[in-house]
This record gives C-alpha cells, sequence and structure tokens, in this order.
C-alpha cells in the first residue's frame, strides 16, 4: 500500500494592519471634506491615498496628519 501524500498547504496571509484611531478620525474627517477620495493602509508603505484628479500618493504613518493638514490648507 502507497502512503499517502500530505496536501501542500498555502501560505497563510497577513493580519490587516491595525489603524489607530486618530488616524482614523484624520482619514476619516479628510475624505467628507473631500480632501481625498479613498485610502488604504498599506503594512509596507504606510497609507494609500487617492485624490480627485491625481495619482495615488503613499504617506507614511508618522507623516499622516501633517500631510492631511497639508492637503486641507491647499483646498
Amino acid at each position: 500500500m502507497k502512503p499517502k501524500r500530505k496536501k501542500d498547504q498555502l501560505p497563510t496571509p497577513p493580519p490587516p494592519a491595525e489603524v489607530s484611531g486618530s488616524d482614523r478620525a484624520a482619514l476619516t474627517n479628510a475624505y467628507k471634506t473631500g480632501a481625498i477620495l479613498a485610502w488604504k493602509r498599506d503594512t509596507e508603505r504606510g497609507y494609500q491615498l487617492t485624490l480627485a484628479g491625481r495619482p495615488e500618493e503613499y504617506v507614511e504613518v508618522a507623516k499622516l496628519t501633517g500631510y492631511l493638514a497639508k492637503l486641507k490648507g491647499a483646498a
């Protein structure tokens, strides 16, 4: 009798990155005011922000609030 072949297990994806409460509030406010169209947390680069009429930009987590303040001031 042949031994049973074990199935290859798929690698588990990394857990989703956590968004702090203050970052979530800042991003939600920027979305509601129209400064950004969408956002997504990227574990390697920080935040991926979609802006109207411009290509997507990546912003480091530590620089998020300053970046959103500049967008608000430019609008």
